[in-house]
């Protein structure tokens, strides 16, 4: 038996799961090469106060050294001295070398320039590094379970490993709590005992993308998803069928699959295609995986269209020339070409700039950034609730009860829910690959279609997928 090989797949394998599964955020946009960073990266500690204690539209302070606020000791981690919060990633993978580093950098970003203006309600922020390399994640969480007070702004590629069943590494038996800045599996994305700040469950996916890309295309009208056979993403599968189903004018002619360890010769699936006679591909897979399937369609002449998630919103799709012209991508935050247009994409950039200066910006660091200031205003909301006093499940129940958040203006409007009660938005915009860059293709800002700082919002653009129910892992003792 060959193991080395079958480890290879088994790694290859987790790595797409997680290109494709994280919603509306894998694509990096990477400003520079990662860099490395200490173990537990303390945010600058110095509690002087800065000129500028918002961000973007908020109301009020984020961070302030006023509040004196404490934090309960059975459930404070290391201690009560600061906020010790865990920022899960596998930025060390040897596989992935810096897989959401971008997470971490916002989260160091933002740790840093809280603790300038004085921390959460003068409580310093500490980052602790939950870095699991991709396939250390139960040693990860036994870490958080020890030091942490809550998760924030990372993920794992595998987070359905979270759920251990072990007292001591196990995300529920440990009663940890997360806002998370993005999730992957079925049963980390609809469990309870966190708040997603932009949800991404497996149980309901948004059909507004697929439908604005149809209006821009009336061409596409015959459509396949072309997924990488492996049951982790058969849950995205299951959402791009769902979607399809709903888009007056498109069929779906049924899915076609490629190995889930990736493609050495696309040209047997591009003849696979051709032969179905498809003009539309809703694509599951890695940015690179797209890159390869289009040079090879397009030399065997196939002119359909392609639509995929945010993760090939990335410039390294770009580097497949004219192969790659056309591919459209639905993004959910702004996108970071039009920064001049949004304040708080330009404020994340420079936190970026100044905090982590050789740091990675991206839409998931806009997620990761948008999870932290959910974090500070639940904190903010149950300092001032409880006397100051603050305990996890308060935290969960502050975030919760906020119904339409934005980031301060990083992303279209959300409604922030534990995973069994989250719902994804309606809310989207698709950018095209054109002159080989990305563009905004839909909707022009103020123009038809926009419902609101370059975003459609349509009422009706969320579907179920009842495919993908039962999933979550949930602790029925957990209030929230």
């Amino acid at each position: 038996m060959n193991t080395e090989g079958n480890s290879t797949g088994r790694r290859r394998a987790a790595l797409l799961a997680v290109v494709v599964l994280v919603a509306a955020a894998c694509g990096s946009n990477a400003s520079s090469d990662a860099s490395s960073q200490e173990d537990d990266a303390t945010a600058t500690t110095t509690l002087a106060p800065a000129e500028s204690t918002s961000f973007g539209d908020l109301d009020g302070a984020v961070c302030s050294a006023e509040g004196g606020f404490s934090i309960d000791p059975a459930e404070a981690g290391t201690g009560a001295d600061k906020f010790y919060i865990g920022v899960a990633n596998d930025r060390t993978a040897t596989v992935a070398p810096g897989l959401f580093q971008v997470n971490y950098d916002a989260s160091v970003a933002f740790a840093s320039w809280c603790n300038e203006r004085g921390g959460i309600g003068g409580l310093p922020i500490e980052v602790v590094d939950l870095d699991a390399a991709v396939f250390n994640v139960e040693a990860a969480m036994t870490r958080a379970c020890a030091e942490v007070f809550a998760m924030v702004g990372g993920g794992f590629a595998q987070d359905n490993l979270e759920f251990s069943g072990n007292e001591s590494s196990d995300f529920h038996e440990c009663e940890m709590i997360d806002i998370p800045g993005f999730t992957v599996s079925g049963q980390k994305s609809n469990s309870n005992g966190q708040v997603q700040a932009m949800p991404n469950p497996g149980t309901s996916v948004a059909t507004t993308w697929l439908s604005d890309y149809h209006d821009q295309f009336p061409e596409t009208t015959e459509s396949t998803t072309l997924w990488g056979e492996l049951p982790s993403l058969e849950v995205t599968k299951n959402k791009y069928d769902a979607a399809v189903a709903t888009v007056d004018g498109m069929t779906d002619i049924g899915a076609q699959s490629y190995p889930g360890v990736g493609v050495a010769d696309w040209t047997p699936y591009v003849q696979k295609l051709i032969e179905s006679g498809a003009n539309s591909v809703t694509f599951v897979g890695d940015v690179n995986f797209l890159r390869n399937f289009l040079q090879t369609a397009r030399q065997q002449n196939w002119d359909g269209n392609v639509v995929s998630e945010t993760n090939i919103y990335d410039q390294q799709l770009l580097a497949g020339g004219d192969s790659v012209e056309g591919a459209v991508a639905r993004v959910s935050v702004h996108p970071l070409e039009e920064a001049d247009q949004w304040p708080a994409v330009q404020q994340y950039l420079d936190m970026i700039g100044q905090y982590v200066p050789d740091g990675i910006t991206g839409p998931m660091g806009m997620q990761s950034l948008s999870a932290w200031l959910l974090f500070a205003t639940a904190a903010n909301a149950c300092g001032e609730a409880n006397d100051g006093l603050l305990d996890r499940t308060c935290i969960l129940e502050q975030a919760e009860s906020v119904t339409d958040w934005t980031g301060g203006g990083l992303h279209g409007p959300q409604d922030p829910a534990s995973g069994t009660d989250a719902a994804a938005s309606p809310c989207g915009l698709l950018m095209i690959v054109q002159g080989g860059e990305f563009i905004r293709l839909y909707p022009e800002i103020g123009g038809e279609g926009d419902d609101g700082d370059g975003f459609h919002c349509p009422t009706d653009g969320v579907t179920d997928v009842p495919a993908n129910e039962g999933l979550g892992v949930v602790d029925p003792d957990r209030p929230v």
